[in-house]
């Protein structure tokens, strides 16, 4: 699997919750490896590999779709584009940032920011509210108006950037990354038979609420599951403890939430294949789909995989390649080796 084309045309792809372009790529994907692949109500992408065994347990993969952007609210006197946050965009990075509105087609805009000549004082150290934002998408009023609407999503403007190494630079990998990688698992295991029916579920509406996953989990009902999101890399300025580290491979989830079993599995399974691995502690919700889906029907027993990414929320988030190709491997092993087992 190319994890760089298949990652680009993921991040590329528009995905703000409503939109759907992220989900038909990804179901575009998915279908070179399931026998049948569905959209639900809610706009999930779902699959499933059955293994040809009857009454066969049914194990979930599962990563949402969605990335973080704005709404339109209306255009102001001056043409500007007025937005509402749609998930967590981190407001530090909005001034400046290049956009696509979405309107009757996409228009390019930058998100207005104020000189520092200007923005002296107390002012200047502020960060914008989201109400406060406004977009500059070249038109006045007038003409604005009749092209963008409230209700159009704003996203940022995808730009796939390769770094040094194997790093990568772009918007949505959280949790593009995490759907990557389930679409390279699943390309790990063609071919070979399995103990079990696969399901893979795209989901949507994560950043705003984990809503998607509860569907998903709640028409598959699934015997066992595993969630991929992305967590916290270092960086200067984070604190050690609470990041791990890029290129240091998958982060085990270990959370009240998660079965010692399922995590203990993961990292024999990790250690037993070479697979670089990391351990993430949480000693609440894990802030993830994971916790939707563990407490799904009468109960889901699921393991939460993360992919270390640095800069979340923002444009301009970076992960490493290996770390994505390293938790499909990882998930692989689980689903082959009867991972699940009591």
């Amino acid at each position: 699997m190319d994890w760089e084309t298949v990652l680009r045309e993921l991040c590329c792809a528009a995905g703000v919750g409503g939109q759907n372009e992220a989900a038909q790529v990804a179901a575009g994907y998915l279908r070179d490896y399931c026998d049948e692949v569905t959209v639900d109500a809610l706009g999930n992408v779902l699959g499933v590999r059955r293994c040809g065994r009857e009454q066969a347990p049914a194990i979930l993969l599962e990563a949402h779709i969605d990335e973080v952007g704005y709404l339109v609210t209306g255009v102001d006197t001056d043409g500007f584009v007025r937005v509402t946050k749609c998930g967590g965009a981190d407001l530090r990075t909005a001034p400046a940032s290049e956009v696509i509105v979405w309107g009757d087609q996409p228009y390019s805009g930058v998100i207005c920011s104020t000189p520092p000549h200007l923005s002296k004082g107390e002012t200047g150290k502020k960060f914008p509210e989201a109400d406060h934002l406004g977009i500059d998408v070249g038109m006045d009023a007038q003409e604005a108006a009749k092209h963008i609407h409230p209700g159009d999503r704003v996203s940022f403007r995808p730009v796939f950037q390769r770094m040094a190494g194997d790093a990568v630079c772009s918007k949505s990998l959280d949790d593009r990354a995490g759907v990557a990688s389930v679409l390279g698992c699943l390309s790990l295991l063609k071919g070979k038979e399995l103990p079990c029916d696969v399901y893979a579920a795209f989901c949507v509406q994560e950043e705003l609420g984990c809503r998607g996953v509860s569907a998903a989990a709640f028409g598959i009902a699934p015997d066992g599951a595993i969630a991929v999101d992305v967590s916290f890399a270092d960086a200067p300025g984070e604190k050690a403890e609470k990041c791990g580290k890029l290129a240091g491979g998958p982060m085990i989830g270990r959370a009240p939430g998660l079965p010692y079993r399922l995590s203990d599995r993961l990292e024999q399974l990790a250690k037993k294949h070479d697979i670089p691995y990391q351990t993430e502690v949480m000693g609440d919700d894990t802030g993830t789909d994971a916790d939707n889906l563990a407490s799904s029907r009468a109960g889901v027993p699921t393991a939460l995989l993360s992919i270390p990414l640095r800069y979340m929320h923002t444009p301009s988030e970076v992960v490493c390649l290996s770390d994505v190709e390293n938790t499909a491997r990882l998930m692989a092993a689980m689903l082959t080796e009867g991972g699940f087992d009591r």
